[in-house]
């Protein structure tokens, strides 16, 4: 997949193709601008003020106490985005616009609040890149609004990747008890066990983040399937006798050798025959062709953390080096870049 500035005139398709200039002026300031419009388009009201029908930018001004001139500069960019559709003066939420209202068909307005925070990681780049070392992002976010922004972001994520990966999940029949490691609200476990019944789910999660996730899972409707614990994978116990034990976007921000720790104590954490699902995104190889998600996730995760992704065969060399057995790796095509790779204990 590529992410780049499609023309819509034969002059516009020239200026583009004179890479000596026009296209980094274009790749440099845009993305930029489109971004930033769609974050401030959630963070000031200006979709939600067209929730219930068109309206110039001079009403949604005058309704939400801003100047009009900015605002129809911003609802332009946003046109230009594919968020909003333009009608004479007025302007409307396209489908793709409606996502970023609070009571949206898929909802991102927690992603696009994430988006304030990620733009302040994105600008110690530079840092990773002379250093090495990224960001222990969990460790740095001290403020109670920082991780409701987070945890809230993550429960939009679920919402698309969960019902793609939970079908995936391998599970032995009569499992009763889940247990996910670092899954916040639950969302994702939640889906797994509404896809076998009699399977409930538990949450560990970092202290500071949990009462975060009992009130995202109270707001999903999962607080009947799914009960959270407060504790670190790396050093707390994680329990027993699990029947299915799920790292979720979790395992990027350990080292190799602390996974596969992990990855032995929940072993020894699974009853017989029990499952191990590791969802992740997926390393580029260096094969690979070039893929803005798959790289562009890749780069983001190397620095907000401070280890990395993994390649799928790393993955599923750790399963097998820690004695799982029937280690598979699945992919869903619609969830590029991301990859499912699934264990058992010996029966």
């Amino acid at each position: 997949m590529k992410y780049k500035a499609v023309p819509d005139t034969q002059g516009e398709a020239r200026a583009l193709a004179s890479t000596e200039f026009y296209l980094p002026i274009v790749d440099l300031m845009m993305p930029l601008l489109q971004t930033r419009s769609l974050m401030a388009g959630v963070r000031l009201g200006l979709f939600e003020a067209l929730h219930g029908g068109a309206g110039t930018s001079s009403e949604v001004a005058r309704e939400l106490s801003l100047d009009a001139e900015s605002v129809e500069l911003v609802f332009r960019v946003l046109v230009c985005a594919g968020y909003l559709v333009r009608t004479g003066s007025q302007y409307a939420l396209t489908e793709l616009g409606k996502h970023m209202l609070r009571d949206g068909p898929l909802s991102l307005t927690g992603f696009a609040e994430f988006n304030y925070l990620s733009w302040e990681w994105i600008g110690k780049l530079e840092e990773l890149v002379r250093t090495g070392r990224g960001l222990h992002v969990h460790r740095s976010m001290q403020e109670v609004l920082a991780w409701e922004s987070y945890q809230r972001a993550m429960l939009e994520s679920a919402r698309f990747e969960g019902p793609l990966l939970a079908p995936l999940v391998p599970v032995k029949a009569g499992a009763l008890r889940l247990l996910d490691i670092g899954g916040s609200h639950g969302l994702t476990g939640a889906i797994i066990c509404r896809l076998h019944p009699g399977l409930r789910s538990e949450v560990l999660d970092l202290p500071q983040a949990i009462e975060h996730d009992k009130k995202l899972a109270r707001e999903a409707g999962i607080d009947d399937i799914v009960t959270h614990r407060a504790g670190d994978a790396l050093t707390d116990e994680i329990g027993s006798d699990y029947d299915v034990i799920f790292l979720g976007n979790i395992v990027h921000h350990f080292a190799p050798e602390q996974n596969l720790a992990l990855l032995r104590r929940a072993k020894d954490a699974l009853t017989p025959g029990g499952t191990i699902a590791i969802w992740e995104g997926e390393q580029p190889g260096p094969e690979a062709e070039a893929d803005i998600v798959g790289d562009a996730f890749a780069l983001y995760f190397r620095l907000t953390s401070t280890s990395r992704l993994y390649t799928a065969e790393e993955y599923a060399g750790w399963l097998s080096a820690t004695g799982y057995e029937d280690v598979q790796v699945s992919r869903s095509p619609m969830c590029p870049g991301g990859v499912l790779i699934a264990g058992r204990s010996a029966k």
